[in-house]
């Protein structure tokens, strides 16, 4: 079988690394895959040059450049299925494959902001193409925009790493030693809301924050650190490809977000026995069950967040019964078992 994807560029994201898993996992059972999207570092990892996409950025003046693109790759590569990903390369696969009849083709929503759930419905309705949330959040935003029939396969995360040693760690980062640490881990953009955790962290004494990560709110997150005397307990690593390993040697994750599909940070943070403590926004409080298997607390609210990191901090029995029950929860969410699933609906869609 031979598989497009076709995403909008290969940065560093969820959706970007779903693709990188539904690409190396085809090819590994012997299928051909291919990507069209602008570049990024991913493409870089996978060690292939994909086809070119333009950048869309809302502007629908794009989409005809675009949708020639797609036909261009899909010329070159001659899939038998077409993946896109996210409601506008939905549109542009549509536009390119006759609405998902030639070649076959579907999408998979990895989570859009609130308000733009009911257009994105409208936009898939209009493309045709069979859908696939990447979690229930997601398929319930889309049925509740009125967009029924929404297959579900979970987004889902490799085997944990083993966690960087703690000490090596905090030399690395310029961390002091023998103090709480809390990751966050993320693009830095305003959706995941980084400046939450550091606002949290002002009363949380003595903990330590490493938000790993790049992204266009690097410096406003530093210069928000400084103003709260935040400097020496709030560490922006950059872009770290071993963010899972950090993840797994602290003693808690954070995720701030305003808005979510299904975080592989979470599910990463879980499979490594490390507390997570999260807002309660779509596409988490779907997965996770506060008191249970992580503490959450609403969106936007610094006070319970750092009421939380204190709890988790604080009380060891609590830490260690929330990463055992985290980690019986990730268990089933396997990259596998995602795989076959993408790989089972490739094959209904072409009748095989």
């Amino acid at each position: 079988m031979r598989i497009l994807h076709v995403i909008q560029e290969l940065r560093t994201g969820g959706a970007e690394r779903v693709v990188a898993s539904l690409v190396r996992g085809a090819t590994e059972r012997g299928h051909e895959a291919a990507v069209a999207s602008a570049p990024g570092a991913i493409a870089d990892e996978l060690g292939l040059q994909p086809f070119p996409l333009p950048l869309l950025e809302r502007r629908p003046w794009r989409v005809p450049l675009g949708a020639w693109r797609v036909r261009r790759a899909i010329a070159g590569f001659r899939p038998d299925v077409v993946h896109a990903q996210n409601p506008g390369m939905a549109l542009l696969a549509a536009l390119a494959t006759a609405r998902g009849r030639r070649p076959r083709a579907l999408v998979s929503v990895h989570g859009v902001p609130e308000a733009d759930y009911r257009p994105a419905a409208r936009l898939l309705r209009t493309a045709g193409l069979h859908v696939v949330a990447c979690g229930s959040g997601v398929e319930s935003g889309l049925a509740e925009a009125g967009l029924l029939g929404v297959e579900t396969i979970p987004n889902a995360v490799p085997p944990a790493p083993a966690p960087y040693d703690r000490g090596e760690l905090e030399r690395e980062l310029g961390l002091a030693g023998g103090q709480k640490l809390v990751v966050a881990v993320g693009r830095l953009v305003a959706v995941k809301n980084h400046a939450l955790a550091i606002d949290a962290l002002a009363r949380v004494p003595g903990a330590l924050l490493a938000i790993v990560g790049e992204g266009p709110l690097a410096g406003a997150l530093a210069a928000r650190a400084a103003s709260l005397d935040l400097a020496d307990r709030v560490v922006l690593t950059g872009l770290r490809r071993d963010a899972r390993a950090i993840m797994g040697a602290a003693d808690a994750v954070v995720v701030p977000s305003v808005e979510e599909g299904l975080p592989l940070v979470v599910l990463e943070a879980l499979a490594a026995r490390t507390p997570v403590v999260a807002t309660s926004v779509r596409g988490i409080r779907e997965l996770l069950t506060d008191g249970r298997d992580s503490l959450l607390v609403p969106a936007g609210d610094a006070a319970a967040l750092a009421a939380a990191l204190r709890r988790v901090l604080e009380d060891g029995a609590l830490a260690s019964r929330l990463a055992q029950a985290g980690a019986e929860l990730a268990a089933p969410y396997t990259e596998a078992r995602m795989v076959e699933s993408y790989l089972d609906v490739y094959t209904r869609l072409l009748g095989r």
